[in-house]
């Protein structure tokens, strides 16, 4: 069984290292936190004890580093102080356990012990648990039970974050993929009846079904993270919610589950093809700017309404945009003020040396773990604490979420179709209609279209589209990427939190 040991004072641990190594334990030593997790990058350790305070890098930072690559990794922090802020940041940086100096050699093999068996304790509770549930789940019929399967499984990949065997895991996003099978037949049939008011809230119902009716409370910030997923938020309310009271409903993600679609039909209050219709000046075709106007949509989505209330619009694409408007929104006394917040991105460019993006992300969920320690230090946090200092409330949601792409289709068409990887448009295009859904008529469910000769085309589940030339090329630069714009439940299925200040 292989520990590595990180301490900068490592040569008064010998004595211990020696007697682990007389125990069988094979151990190597890392005398500062690069070095450490240069190692615990390069090999696989059954566990880590990482010494709370080193020069240059400390004990927390390199738990963060090692826990990003690996979440799976099991580390003990070796530390000379038991207070409570330490040890809370320490487990929120997702600390396996901990050891105080000075310590005896019985309490390091207990501590050692204790951790190696907790986890397979826990991996063998859970598979049982798991083997259980899955005998008695049923295909959901109706889109309420689609969101109850939904969360079910993002509960359980929430569980599997720090315990689950790779076997476990294994089957698990299998199940996953199932789901998705089983979700996209589920759309393909019902959708055009949602869209005629028979299923879940959608899109564009919104501020009409949610925001509208809290204004009689009072005035409203209202939060769009762009491209953020169900798993995302709910990593994301235990920290919020000790500054706000939060109720959670759900609402489905008009098709296509993109930006230009969802977004606009959000502060439209129409789908895409009633904006065309009312509001032509507005929806534009080509591929850059299409959500240039949102604000102006928002405006007309008020006029209709016979609503007579101010507003405030902000787009924040950066952390130092956000940082440098912290005053500025928090000030505001407009009825409603609206923030979208380029959050996925964000995100993404949290991740120290993200230049092999697809090596970090092998596993998604670490994108999870490394949501769970970027949030609370972001400024975006720091907005949210201090509206509710303010006692303002707060609705959250996002446009579409994503899923990562597995399997290429082949599309035809001619050189006039759309360069988006989960949805095309463009005259005759082919596809395998197991992969993806073919609109002859994209009126039918509420698109527009420049020419009547264009079809649509949406990938299903974990499919994404490449063209005929250069096949490999193209999956090879593609695959495992993250995408949106198609049909899952990932994409589709996507969490508002209404919220008042605690």
């Amino acid at each position: 069984m292989k520990i590595l040991w990180i301490d900068d004072e490592i040569d008064l641990l010998k004595p211990f290292i020696y007697l682990l190594q007389k125990e069988g334990y094979d151990v190597q030593t890392a005398t500062s936190g690069e070095d450490g997790v240069k190692l615990a990058s390069k090999e696989a350790f059954d566990l880590i004890f990482l010494d709370e305070i080193m020069p240059g890098v400390d004990g927390l930072e390199v738990l963060r580093k090692i826990k990003s690559e690996n979440s799976e990794q099991l580390v003990v922090m070796v530390t000379k102080s038991e207070e409570e802020d330490l040890m809370t940041e320490a487990y929120g940086g997702w600390v396996d356990d901990y050891i105080t100096k000075p310590f005896s050699l019985s309490q390091l093999l207990s501590v050692l012990n204790r951790t190696l068996k907790r986890r397979s304790i826990i991996e063998e509770k859970m598979a049982e648990s798991y083997s259980t549930q899955l005998r008695t789940i049923v295909e959901p019929t109706d889109h309420n039970e689609w969101v109850e399967y939904y969360r079910n499984i993002v509960s359980w990949d929430t569980r599997m974050l720090e315990f689950g065997s790779k076997d476990l895991k294994a089957i698990h996003e299998q199940k996953k993929r199932d789901g998705n099978a089983g979700f996209a037949k589920y759309i393909e049939s019902e959708y055009p009846d949602y869209l005629k008011g028979k299923g879940p809230l959608l899109s564009h119902q919104i501020f009409s079904h949610i925001v509208f009716p809290a204004l009689k409370d009072g005035p409203i910030y209202f939060v769009i993270f762009d491209s953020m997923r169900l798993d995302q938020y709910i990593k994301l309310i235990p920290f919020i919610k000790d500054h706000y009271e939060i109720a959670t409903h759900y609402y489905y993600s008009i098709l296509p589950t993109a930006t230009p679609y969802s977004r606009n039909s959000i502060f439209a209050g129409l789908l895409p093809l009633e904006i065309v219709e009312q509001y032509p000046q507005y929806w534009p075709y080509e591929e850059k700017g299409q959500n240039r106007f949102e604000r102006n949509l928002f405006a007309e989505q008020l006029k209709r309404n016979n609503l007579r209330l101010n507003f405030s619009f902000y787009k924040l694409s950066s952390i130092t945009e956000i940082g440098k408007s912290i005053n500025k929104i928090k000030g505001e006394s407009t009825d409603i003020v609206i923030i979208i917040i380029n959050f996925f991105d964000m995100l993404i460019h949290s991740i120290p040396g993200r230049g092999n993006m697809k090596g970090i992300l092998d596993d998604e969920r670490v994108l999870l773990n490394i949501l769970a320690y970027w949030f609370p230090l972001s400024p975006i946090f720091e907005l949210f604490k201090a509206l509710s200092r303010k006692g303002r409330r707060l609705i959250l949601t996002t446009d579409h979420g994503f899923i990562r792409v597995r399997r290429p289709t082949i599309i035809y068409g001619g050189r006039e179709i759309s360069p988006n990887l989960r949805y095309k448009y463009g005259p005759a295009l082919r596809v395998d209609k197991k992969s993806a859904l073919l609109l002859n008529n994209p009126g039918d469910i509420s698109l527009p279209s420049d020419d009547p000769s264009v079809r649509f085309a949406i990938a299903k589940e974990d499919h994404y589209f490449i063209y005929p030339t250069k096949p490999t090329e193209y999956e090879k630069e593609f695959k495992y990427t993250f995408q949106h714009g198609g049909i899952s439940t990932e994409e589709m299925i996507l969490p508002i939190g209404v919220m008042k200040p605690r």
